[in-house]
Formats: structure tokens, sequence, C-alpha cells
């Protein structure tokens, strides 16, 4: 019992610190931008006063006046009623960190970093972290890169540059999708398998010991290989797609797949959210199947057998299976 949450423990806290990339396609090889600490904007008062606004993921909704995902200089004076001074055009030109004339919502959540944690942090305390561990060389694409999920997190120095970073999150995205779904259909199957085998005649297609089948615990042989032919012709279909014109006009992952429009539908920092959150879950995902397979080949029992051990004490009150 505390074997196994121990190992689930350590699996959340891996799955937080661990991996390079990140959704963003926007870098920059210059050292960390210096900005005071709380770039806030100058806004007209009454008479000749001045207030101090807080950047927030709202007030980016509101600068975004013509709803096409950036900021520019101009919807930020008009829209904030910011004082036309040398002030706002540094503070502006600091968080436009590709020089493209825009603040997409990566770099003013920098911006907004930068705020709450101060210049020395460099908009990423995860980032700098990484730097003062070791775990992250200076200098490398990721110690300043406005990248979803960025950790800094690269010790042997894999990711030599935008494109070759763009690559890893591209297959960093796709184990992640794969692992989410196998993380729920895993113990499902485990689940099912038996009831439905028994149900209507079927063979049991689960491995020695109802495990679900895997390269640890063996029983591929008895999945009919069309299976696998179908898996394969689908992925190398995906794959052909997602590899037509690189990363030029896309961001990696994004496939255009949004049927009930709740990504492409939504705000900016919302947006970002998702991101974030497909992210993390992919990566704590990947740490549980490989949990799973691992757990179930050196202890002889499967999934529901060993969650059945974790959970027994919340529900019965008492050590064991449920």
């Amino acid at each position: 019992m505390f074997r196994t949450s121990l190992l689930i423990a350590c699996a959340a806290a891996t799955a937080e610190a661990f991996a390079p990339g990140a959704a963003s396609l926007r870098t920059s090889a210059a050292p960390r931008a210096a900005i005071a600490r709380g770039p806030m904007m100058q806004q007209k008062g009454a008479g000749t006063t001045t207030k101090l606004t807080k950047l927030t993921p709202a007030l980016f909704t509101q600068l975004d006046k013509d709803r096409n995902g950036t900021i520019d200089l101009e919807e930020l004076r008009q829209a904030a009623g910011v004082l036309a001074d040398s002030d706002l055009a540094r503070v502006f030109a600091k968080a436009d960190k590709d020089g493209s004339g825009d603040i997409d919502y990566a770099e003013y959540e920098r911006l907004m970093n930068l705020e709450r944690f101060g210049d020395e942090q460099g908009g990423n305390t995860a980032v700098r972290f990484a730097l003062d561990s070791g775990l992250l060389k200076a200098g490398s694409v990721l110690e300043d890169n406005i990248m979803v999920g960025n950790k800094g997190f690269d010790p042997a120095g894999f990711a030599k540059d935008q494109d070759k970073l763009n690559e890893y999150r591209e297959a960093e995205l796709k184990h992640g999708r794969l692992a989410m779904l196998a993380a729920v259909g895993w113990p499902v199957s485990e689940y099912l398998q038996p009831i439905l085998a028994k149900q209507y005649g079927a063979p049991d297609l689960l491995a020695a010991g109802e495990k679900a089948p895997s390269l640890l615990n063996g029983g591929f042989d008895r999945i009919n290989p069309l299976f696998f032919i179908g898996t394969l012709a689908f992925t190398a279909a995906v794959e052909n797609f997602g590899l037509k014109g690189g990363f030029a006009d896309r961001e990696p992952g994004d496939l255009g797949f949004d049927p009930l429009n709740l990504y492409y539908g939504s705000t900016e920092d919302v947006k970002y959210g998702y991101r974030l959150k497909e992210v993390n879950n992919g990566r704590l995902a990947m740490v549980a199947i490989t949990y799973y397979a691992f757990t179930e080949f050196f202890t002889g029992t499967n999934t529901l057998e060993e969650s059945g051990k974790v959970f027994a004490p919340f529900i019965t009150g008492q050590p064991g299976s449920l």
C-alpha cells in the first residue's frame, strides 16, 4: 500500500518537472530582456493624475479589439488610454520578443510573470530553477522561450534550436494523447474484457493474470493481426498529414481538429490554459502507463488489484482489496 502510494506521488511530481517541449513557435536567441519589476500600464486619470493598471488575462481580451489573438501598440494605446510616452514603447518592445510588431498571449503571459515574480526570474521561475540546478545549460533555446509548459528540463541539451524543439513538442503531444487514452483504456480493458467475453462467449484476450497485453505482460499473440495493420496504417496517415508544411503556419500538435469549437471559439487566455492542461496531463499519463506496465510485471497483479489496494482504505477503512 505505502509503496504504491509513494510511486504514484513520485509519478505526479516527475510529470510536473518533465519534458522540454511547448506549443508556441516563437523564441529569441538574445539574452533575457531587462524589464522593471511590475511592468504596469499608465492610464489617464482625473485631471493630471495617473493610475496603474495591473496586467491580467481579462485585460488582454479587452485590448485585443480586432480579436486576432494579438495586441499591437495602437490597440494598447487606444483601448487602455495609455499615455503615449517612451515607457509604453519600452514595455511593448520588451514584450514583443519576436519583433513581429504585436504581442500574442504567450508573450503577454511572460510579461505578467515578469510583473508577478520580478525581472530576475525572467518570466519563468521553473526555468530559473532548472538553470540554478544544472538541469538546463545557459544559452539553451529553452532559457528564454515563451512556450506553454516550458519547465527548462533538458540536462542533456537535446533541444539544439527552435526547429528541433518543435519536433520534440510534436512528438511529446502525440505520445501524451495516446498515453491519456491508454491510462483510461488499460484498467477499463482489464475490467470489461472478462465480462464481455463471458457475456458473448468470446475468447478472453487479456494476458495471463487478467492483465492488459503489453511487451512485458505478453498476450499480443491473442490479438488479430489485422488490428495492428489497421493501427499502423492510421498512424502513418496521421504522420504524413502532420509532417506536411512543417511548423511555419501551425503550432506543433495542432491538427485543426475541434468539431465542437471548444478551443478555437475561446479567448486567448482560455486557449493558453487548454494547451497547458494538455501538456501536463499528457506528461502525467505517460508516467502513469509506464507505472502500469512495470507494476504489473514485477508484482504479477493487474492494475485493478493494485488500485484496489490503494483506494480500499478510503472506501472500507481497512487495508486490502476492494
